[in-house]
């Protein structure tokens, strides 16, 4: 008893301790990087701090001296950091007309520091294998080459300010291919450090009748030309500048009516940067289905490989000498998974032209792809943690109601995983799995290694995903945000649970309205609420997208009912005004206490 007592009194003493220590305390643990996006026009901040650093004071001048900005550290949108005695805080600013960019750290106190941010200046050739990069005195430089699994290093010290040059004549064969990356990491006199990346250039054509969509990484850093010529090399289209461009990747799009000037079979594509030029041919190819022998076959007119993506397998195959290929399914494919087929070409250098071909003529049956049009249903869904309103746990149950809905993408909340109350089962995993769908989950509580959170499910593929912490009391709240591509084009979507507490949640609505005003493509942020439409919160959020009930005056529509017996809506999805909305309906279901909310939109690929 006497020594469990001591304990406590050691702890409460050291927390006490803790608590005393004042704002700035330790300041010397802050380190800060950043990244400069010269053609999306921002500065990224990184400031790394101790958990308990609750204030740092920061000043942002331009090049002229003219204050830009002074914020409290308080005030960014915090992502916490893998090491749980760390936090990463990220600012986010326009990137001013005169650089350098000066930062200030706890200005006029005893602790200011200051960091100059400049732009460096990065040359690549590749074919000449030389790197150069323009360095102040004192500096150094590493340079990592990765393509795969394989890599090289080269770094160098600056003795004096210059143009230095990293000899990569050197560099291995499979260092030279399309699509490796150069990552130079610079470091300047005093800790300072900032990232530049080059990737050498890729294209991946996603092309079909009304659209064209073309993505890539560059070397040079600024967006290229591209020009698309027919079979006659007649010039059909020049894109002219890119769609979307940053940290050395470009998307060009074009939409067309009816069949004017779209890529075709046959097609050329040339490719201009700063001197860097090649061509990729676009293959004749053509696919078919054989129902008898379930199997997809076709030809192609150059040599390479073909591949296609169907539901979560990828299947690939080279063709004989005179480009004829088959694959066999391993499963005759229902109605929805055979639409989805898509089939590429992949040319020996690593380039990528995809298409859609029309399977839907073998069924009685609508595509889901619609010319340059996305016809999808996205849920949001409360699961309880498999917990039905009976109190039986039933995740096979969760799957079906999502099955029959027809939903492509969801968003979950209070998802367990590997909790004794759910028979330590990664809901999530085990959703996706026997829904062959995508997932992410984002864990915002964890006990003894079980973890509890929210998810994203998608029959499209997650390119990327995060998990944001948001401030709270008691437990712990979070936004998944996944970047989904559908068919090419790529779309943002959240999802969240928030806190009961009425101002924890203005808290937690504002900083999921600055990471919104941060994102670049459309939006879709879903989840439970725990707040009716009228309420304050609702309607701050609709500052920046639609409420989807209130658009279609759906005022009857509830998702939860109260103890007391009053049926409610805290569950929404939001939308970004590009997006259209038809319908908007809940499923009635028992397997959770909350009804599954689905929502009927249209995306346009352009």
């Amino acid at each position: 008893m006497r020594k469990n007592l001591m304990a406590m009194l050691v702890v409460t003493f050291l927390f006490s301790m803790i608590a005393l220590i004042p704002k700035g305390f330790s300041q010397w643990n802050i380190m800060l990087d950043y990244l400069v996006d010269s053609s999306g026009e921002s500065i990224e901040i990184n400031l790394t701090a101790p958990v308990y650093i609750t204030s740092v004071p920061l000043e942002v001048y331009d090049g002229q001296n003219n204050l830009m900005m002074r914020r409290e550290i308080d005030q960014y949108f915090t992502k916490r950091a893998q090491n749980t005695r760390f936090n990463r805080f990220i600012l986010n600013l326009p990137l001013p007309e005169t650089m350098p960019v000066r930062v200030v750290l706890f200005p006029r106190s005893t602790m200011e520091r200051r960091y100059t941010l400049i732009n460096p200046e990065i040359k690549t050739d590749i074919k000449k294998g030389k790197a150069q990069a323009y360095l102040p005195k004192e500096s150094s430089i590493n340079l990592s080459v990765v393509n795969g699994d394989t890599t090289a290093e080269y770094s160098l010290i600056s003795a004096q300010e210059g143009w230095h040059s990293i000899d990569i004549t050197s560099l291995p064969g499979e260092l030279k291919k399309p699509g490796t990356g150069l990552y130079f990491a610079i470091t300047f006199p005093g800790g300072l450090s900032t990232t530049v990346t080059r990737y050498i250039p890729q294209v991946f054509v996603d092309a079909g009748t009304g659209y064209t969509n073309i993505k890539g990484k560059s070397i040079s850093g600024h967006p290229p030309e591209i020009s698309i010529y027919d079979s006659s090399r007649r010039l059909k289209s020049g894109t002219g500048q890119s769609v979307k461009f940053k940290e050395g990747e470009f998307i060009f799009q074009e939409s067309f009516e009816g069949s004017r000037k779209e890529v075709r079979d046959g097609d050329r594509l040339v490719y201009n940067e700063d001197g860097y030029s090649f061509g990729f041919d676009i293959p004749y190819f053509f696919a078919t289905y054989n129902m008898k022998d379930n199997t997809i076959s076709g030809t192609v007119s150059r040599s390479g490989r073909v591949a296609f993506k169907y539901a979560s397998q990828y299947l690939e195959a080279v063709p004989d000498e005179k480009g004829r290929f088959s694959i066999a399914l391993q499963d005759p494919p229902d109605i929805t998974r055979l639409i989805n087929i898509r089939g590429g070409y992949i040319s020996p250098s690593g380039n990528e032209y995809w298409k859609i071909f029309d399977w839907g003529h073998l069924f009685k049956a609508s595509p889901l792809y619609k010319g340059s049009e996305f016809d999808i249903k996205v849920m949001s869904y409360n699961i309880h943690h498999g917990i039905s309103v009976n109190g039986r746990l039933d995740i096979n149950a969760i799957a079906e109601v999502i099955r029959e809905s027809g939903a492509h993408i969801i968003g979950l909340q209070e998802v367990d995983s590997r909790f004794v109350r759910s028979f330590f089962r990664d809901q999530a995993r085990e959703l996706a799995e026997k829904l062959d769908m995508y997932y992410y989950f984002g864990e915002n509580f964890s006990l003894l290694g079980a973890g509890y959170g929210n998810a994203v499910l998608s029959k499209f593929p997650i390119v990327s995903a995060s998990n944001l912490q948001l401030d709270s009391k008691g437990e712990q709240r979070g936004v998944v945000s996944a970047k989904i591509d559908i068919y090419g084009k790529e779309i943002d979507f959240l999802v969240t649970h928030l806190s009961l507490n009425r101002s924890i949640r203005d808290t937690q609505l504002q900083q999921i309205k600055k990471y919104i005003e941060l994102l670049d493509q459309e939006v879709i942020l879903a989840g439970d609420f725990n707040c009716t439409p009228e309420a304050g919160e609702i309607m701050y959020i609709e500052r920046k997208l639609r409420e989807a009930g209130k658009e279609l005056e759906k005022d009857e529509l509830y998702t939860f009912v109260k103890r007391d017996g009053t049926p409610v809506r805290i569950d929404y999805i939001f939308l970004s005004p590009e997006i259209a909305i038809s319908d908007l309906y809940t499923i009635d279901s028992k397997v959770s206490d909350h009804l599954p909310v689905v929502a009927d939109i249209r995306i346009k690929d352009i």
